[in-house]
């Protein structure tokens, strides 16, 4: 049965008011702290907690009304209500969160949003933290040799060269601004239009693929997949509520291309783990010096605690959450992939790009993309294009999920203790 008419215009007009009522919700644009805040920081010893402050506009709270208001008014329970019920409710949701900074109820509002260290992933039996502690536990032992693909020898305006031309060459025609900024949350970031470097940073020839594949990759792919949609054009814009989706599939993207490393796994880790720590108490200071004690330098470790405490309390209990949607994220496209393509169901993998959608979300843009109501996107990385290869993979990935290591594990360390046993 075919979309309703009645169902079609709502989604038509809805669409049409979410796109204008989402301008001034822009979060991380908004949490940014003023550069002054870091240079007062190092002048006093990086001994003072920071004291940041924020400019928030009336605008937020009007916009908070207004999807209030549109959330009400997609109340039926079909599905393309659904979606714009959640999506105007996440957005409310953003608008509080924004109206709250510096204060705990900035806090609860993040979570409600991003999930906290402590929620549940998609198993609903392990943790966000659990899976940054696997991770931790794996990579607090080894320490590879350093190699060459790993040396940050490429300065800002050298990685602003590279990533134009690779942009180029991904979305020809497409016009892109490369900029460098003394002010950024990283060393790199990318919007449908223009691509950020941090003025003093260094990259390695890892770092620049880590940053094509994650911000070019996913990131503006789903941005002009997006804008490009004929009856939803905001789902080209970021928004709150699809941020776990899509984080975890550029980071998932990071392993599938080789462009990850143990180094951006620990960073990972480490910013889920300072997460818990804010909300336990720590404080700036506290997380700062955490991030030193993990092997950060001075500026990166700056850069991490700034990430946990924008927009909450410096002084620890009420940090933002965001950084747990990596991870977290990361588990719920692998799942959902790994169901997918076993399940036969392989043309759900090129839907993740339609948009900046939610993994929910797919089953639903499956129908309307059938039904015309939805466009194909014009681009895709190349890992999602090559299912063959990805569905050997993941069904490999399934059956060995079910395999227990106990038995091989406790074979191993006896093989390994024989070896190293005396030999007479």
């Amino acid at each position: 049965m075919a979309v309703s008419q009645r169902l079609l215009a709502l989604l038509h007009e809805v669409s049409a008011e979410i796109l204008e009522a989402q301008r001034p919700l822009r979060v991380i644009r908004l949490l940014e702290w003023p550069e002054e805040v870091e240079r007062e920081f190092f002048g006093n010893g990086a001994r003072e907690l920071p004291r940041p402050s924020y400019q928030v506009p009336a605008e937020v709270e009007a916009a908070g009304q207004r999807f209030r208001a549109l959330a009400q008014r997609v109340a039926g329970d079909n599905e393309i209500e659904r979606f714009l019920h959640e999506t105007c409710v996440a957005m409310a949701t953003a608008a509080r969160m924004l109206h709250a900074v510096g204060s705990k109820d900035f806090y609860f509002q993040s979570v409600e949003i991003y999930g906290r260290p402590g929620s549940l992933s998609s198993d609903r039996r392990t943790t966000n933290s659990d899976l940054a502690r696997h991770f931790e536990g794996v990579i607090a032992g080894y320490a590879p040799p350093p190699a060459v693909v790993d040396q940050p020898t490429i300065d800002a305006v050298e990685a602003a060269t590279q990533l134009r031309v690779r942009f180029q060459e991904r979305f020809p025609g497409h016009e892109v601004r490369v900029v460098i900024v003394d002010q950024l949350a990283s060393n790199a970031s990318a919007s449908v239009d223009e691509i950020k470097i941090k003025r003093g940073a260094r990259f390695s020839p890892r770092d620049l693929r880590q940053i094509e594949y994650h911000e070019l990759g996913v990131h503006v792919t789903t941005a002009l997949n997006g804008r490009a949609q004929p009856m939803m054009p905001f789902i080209g814009v970021p928004s709150p509520r699809t941020t776990r989706t899509q984080e975890g599939l550029a980071v998932f993207t990071e392993f599938v291309t080789r462009s990850t490393s143990l180094a951006r796994v620990r960073r990972l880790c480490d910013r889920t783990l300072a997460v818990q720590m804010a909300e336990e108490g720590a404080n700036f200071l506290d997380l700062y010096r955490f991030f030193l004690g993990r092997g950060h330098d001075e500026r990166a470790s700056f850069d991490c605690a700034r990430r946990v405490c924008r927009g909450g309390l410096v002084e620890g209990g009420a940090p933002f959450t965001k950084d747990v949607c990596y991870l977290d994220g990361l588990l719920r496209v692998t799942n959902f992939l790994r169901i997918a393509l076993t399940k036969g169901k392989s043309q759900l993998v090129r839907l993740l790009f339609v948009g900046k959608l939610a993994i929910e979300d797919i089953p639903l843009f499956d129908r309307l993309v059938r039904e015309g109501v939805a466009s194909e996107p014009a681009y895709l990385p190349a890992w999602a294009q090559d299912l063959s290869y990805l569905t050997a993979f993941m069904s490999y990935t399934v059956f060995f999920g079910r395999s227990d290591l106990t038995a091989e594990q406790r074979r191993l360390d006896d093989q390994v203790a024989r070896a190293e046993a005396d030999l007479i």
